[in-house]
């Protein structure tokens, strides 16, 4: 048989059949998994499909199973930049449960506004938010009935779920280290004013801050320029201590600050590059592999498991470093909470 039927354009499972002496039927279960097929017949349906470069359309299936397995991803251009480790932690999460990850980085609101509308278009399994969502894009994906889990933030829709980190030990135990370290007057580097992650931490400083004062709260945008940025104006507050709301910022103000020993400086999020020895920052680490499991758990991975309003916290762990030894003290161990077990709440009303 000539292929020169299926030149002009892509072959088909007609195609294959027709070559394999098959039914189109026989052609379709040889492609699905766990369907029943002979030995003699899969085969021949191999053999054809190598010959036409046929691959099954999983996208034409997706109409008929109403199943893309496709599991949307959003988050900041800053967070695709800095955070790589969670990107990929995150699509092997996504993997493991048999979908694909398709990711959405967002640098403005017309860049969000186009991947919410693409989101709706696309009819995905779900959406893990590592961003914050308007209300009415969650009232959309309620009626859809499309899974939506917020990634490190509260839902404030009862269709969302949420995931995020249960801190206040870590913060606690940074606040009673910096004390025993000799602290006593602490500046707060936080990130934009808006951003939730930002007013999230700077809340769990403040409640921690049993022995400190803290004499000033800074804003600056997340990244190594502005904490270096912010240095010189940090340095003038003449503080015992600087907390940092990410380890971004934080180590750019280690840089900034290297010419006035004496000063502590501790980070969030435990980057790789926290533990190089030029820095040793200490920092408060959350459970990245734990948090991206349990996003992806708490889709239900499109087979009815979704659970709306669920909520999810996971502890976060205070890292001891050197960055803020002082009078003797010596970091580089780890206090606080350990391990990666889940707090359940209820969900917000």
């Amino acid at each position: 048989m000539s292929d020169d039927s299926t030149r002009a354009g892509r072959a088909t499972s007609y195609d294959v059949a027709r070559l394999a002496g098959v039914s189109q039927s026989a052609v379709s279960r040889c492609f699905r998994d766990g369907a029943s097929v002979s030995p003699d017949k899969r085969a021949r349906v191999e053999a054809a499909a190598e010959r036409l470069g046929y691959a099954p359309n999983k996208i034409a299936r997706s109409l008929i199973t109403r199943r893309s397995h496709i599991i949307g991803l959003l988050v900041t251009e800053r967070t695709a930049r800095g955070y790589p480790d969670l990107l990929l932690e995150m699509d092997r999460a996504i993997q493991r449960s048999g979908n694909r990850m398709l990711l959405f980085t967002i640098a403005d609101d017309a860049a969000l506004a186009a991947a919410l509308a693409d989101i709706l278009a696309y009819s995905l399994d779900g959406v893990i938010a590592g961003i914050t969502v308007p209300l009415a894009f969650l009232e959309a994906c309620a009626r859809r009935r499309i899974p939506v889990v917020l990634y490190n933030r509260e839902s404030p829709h009862a269709w969302a779920c949420s995931v995020g980190c249960a801190d206040n030990a870590a913060w606690a135990g940074l606040a009673a280290h910096l004390v025993e370290a000799g602290c006593r007057r602490v500046v707060f580097l936080g990130g934009p004013a808006g951003s939730s992650v930002a007013q999230d931490r700077l809340r769990g400083m403040q409640r921690a801050a049993e022995g400190l004062e803290i004499i000033a709260i800074r804003h600056a945008d997340f990244t190594y320029a502005g904490g270096h940025r912010e240095a010189p104006a940090l340095l003038q507050l003449r503080p015992d201590a600087i907390v940092c709301a990410n380890d971004a910022m934080a180590l750019g103000v280690l840089d900034g600050c290297r010419a006035v020993p004496g000063i502590a400086i501790s980070g969030y999020d435990n980057v790789p590059e926290s533990a190089w020895p030029p820095y040793s920052l200490t920092t408060l680490a959350p459970p990245v592999a734990g948090l991206t499991k349990a996003a992806v758990a708490m889709l239900g991975a499109g087979d009815g498991g979704f659970v709306p309003g669920e909520r999810r916290l996971l502890r976060a762990t205070l890292m001891v470093r050197g960055s803020t030894a002082m009078g003797g003290l010596v970091g580089g161990g780890v206090v606080g909470a350990a391990g990666f077990e889940p707090t359940t709440l209820s969900p917000p009303d």
